[in-house]
């Protein structure tokens, strides 16, 4: 098999290398160990280093083998001069690769019988008789090495590392003795200078005096002040120069971050039209770290104003309580209607990685259909359950978004009617080839009242529009009344299948049928879109446009636009 060559110039002496017999990584290492090869890419020297070169080939093409272990090989070598050119051809058998003999792995010290170390030696791979490959000799070095000072060990040292290269008995024999050295303790936490208490800080630290130090429960610490937006900087440092017998103090530097962040975005969805966000977000008000949010939207068909004030839980890093005001217009072709609400919440992360929120909200919502105004009251108590798993949400392969909602009211407490409303949804994406994506989507909801038409539209169901079914319009689906306005319903289902291909970097092709419908009645019809459309990522998510047409009327294809992660 001929690795390398270079082409023969008419103009100028060169030098062509040919090595045939192995294949692969091997290949490539004996390629980057030959002096000759190197020759072939620039101008050639004069005979006596051509030469020179070809008489160590032998040699380097032994020492590109021996990692992987060939300790036998046998190399046939020639170097032929045709005029000015010249040509180099070796011919490599490698043999057998030299296997594992005598293995003596040991942990000693006050870690000797430490589970995780003697697992990271059962799961080496390393037996007699398997044949030798240097690289896993130096992995199964350095996992121990960096796995004992994770685990407190931080004086762990080799007493013995030795790899034997037995020729006579054709055999590598390995001697490996880890001395862990005392394992240590975390002592005092210490915080530099914040804009916050203390005594919030020492919320955020999950671990005990006394505790191991582990560099897992230091890295969390890390992220938790960095994702608290107080700091712009945090680093999180044992001084294992002060130590004190095992134990040794902890060093929290941090920076703080600009206290008022501003954020500023403009967009276009065909559900909304042209739109704008602006959010202003005061890390800390005062020294326990309590925020303040002020988030205004403002587009063709919603306007919000919501106001947030914030209070970190007892453990800060996974809950928080919030009191908000919204009000919210809608103006579409379905929806006339205002809404102010106050409220509060608990949000906390729960340890499978789900994100739980806790309401309790007072709402009154004024809205027209058909020219006739309504105006309702209701005090709701809801909870959410979500979770998204994704490596990368903005460019997700693989991956999943599922949320769950339960909401309801009671006409004895503030309210105009009982109801009760449950809502489920979630997204699937996989990949099905290196460059085919398959895209799952449903939403079901489901309310129970004791008088429907006292519900407001901000709680019932529509159907259609850039998330929902596309080829119809924003919540143009749905129950309709006696002059055949579309005014919400009881129930939804919609479901979603979609293909993508990726033709080009960054850019894909879809094709999709999207099914369902808002209704009151199980037995009524569902409705169906079907389409293609085009994406492109961009470096803020997805850009996605589609051209969908209506498979259960004569309507032609509508266009719908989107921006935004896939999960």
């Amino acid at each position: 098999m001929t690795l390398s060559y270079s082409a023969w110039a008419a103009d100028a002496p060169s030098l062509k290398v040919k090595i045939e017999g192995v294949k692969g990584e091997l290949a490539d290492n004996v390629e980057a160990y030959l002096g000759i090869e190197k020759l072939t890419k620039g101008t050639l020297p004069g005979p006596a280093r051509i030469r020179y070169l070809h008489r160590q080939a032998e040699l380097q093409i032994a020492q590109a083998l021996a990692p992987f272990g060939y300790y036998r090989p046998h190399i046939e070598s020639d170097l032929e001069q045709q005029g000015d050119n010249w040509i180099a051809h070796y011919v490599i058998d490698p043999d057998t690769a030299i296997p594992y003999g005598k293995i003596n792995v040991q942990i000693s010290g006050p870690g000797e019988k430490d589970r995780v170390l003697q697992d990271i030696i059962r799961d080496s791979g390393l037996k007699s008789g398997k044949p030798l490959r240097h690289a896993d000799y130096e992995a199964l070095k350095s996992r121990l090495q960096s796995q004992a000072a994770d685990r407190g060990y931080y004086d762990a040292h080799f007493t013995t590392q030795t790899l034997a290269i037995d020729m006579a008995d054709y055999q590598a024999n390995i001697d490996l003795i880890l001395d862990t050295g005392p394992r240590y303790r975390i002592g005092a936490v210490r915080f530099t200078d914040a804009p916050v208490r203390k005594s919030l800080l020492e919320r955020y630290v999950t671990f005990e005096r006394g505790d191991y130090v582990s560099t897992r429960r230091l890295l969390d610490l890390q992220s938790s002040l960095v994702d608290s937006e107080y700091f712009s900087r945090v680093e999180v440092q044992p001084q294992w120069d002060e130590a004190q017998g095992d134990e040794v103090p902890v060093d929290v530097v941090l920076e703080p971050n600009k206290r008022t962040r501003y954020r500023f975005g403009v967009g276009y969805g065909t559900d909304t039209g042209a739109r704008m966000r602006f959010d202003q977000t005061r890390r800390w008000i005062n020294d326990r770290g309590h925020r303040f949010n002020t988030s205004i939207l403002l587009s063709q068909v919603n306007n919000d104003l919501v106001l947030n004030y914030i209070i970190p839980g007892k453990h800060p890093q996974t809950d928080q309580y919030t009191f908000r005001t919204q009000y919210s217009t809608e103006n579409s072709d379905t929806t006339d209607s205002t809404t102010l609400a106050v409220g509060s919440s608990w949000q906390k992360k729960l340890d499978n990685g789900w994100q739980r929120i806790m309401s309790l909200d007072l709402e009154q919502e004024d809205y027209t259909v058909d020219d006739e105004e309504y105006s309702s009251l209701f005090l709701i108590p809801s909870s959410t359950w979500s979770v998204t798993r994704s490596r990368n949400p903005l460019r997700a392969t693989e991956g999943y978004r599922l949320s769950f909602a339960l909401r309801g009211a009671a006409e004895s407490v503030l309210s105009d009617t009982n109801f009760v409303q449950a809502e489920a949804s979630g997204k699937y994406v996989t990949t099905l080839t290196p460059r085919t994506r398959l895209l799952t989507r449903a939403d079901l909801g489901a309310t129970w009242a004791g008088d429907f038409d006292q519900i407001p539209t901000s709680h019932r169901f529509y159907a259609g529009g850039d998330n929902s079914i596309r080829g119809y319009g924003y919540k143009e689906l749905g129950p309709t009344n006696s002059s055949g306005s579309v005014i919400g319903g009881k129930y939804l289902v919609v479901g979603s299948v979609e293909a993508d291909y990726q033709f080009k970097e960054d850019w894909r092709v879809a094709a999709f049928v999207d099914t369902g419908n808002a209704f009151n009645d199980y037995r009524e019809s569902m409705v169906t879109g079907a389409g293609f459309g085009l994406r492109w990522q961009s470096p803020v998510g997805p850009v996605r446009i589609d051209l969908a047409k209506p498979l259960n009327d004569e309507r032609s294809f509508r266009i719908h636009f989107t921006l935004g992660p896939d999960l």
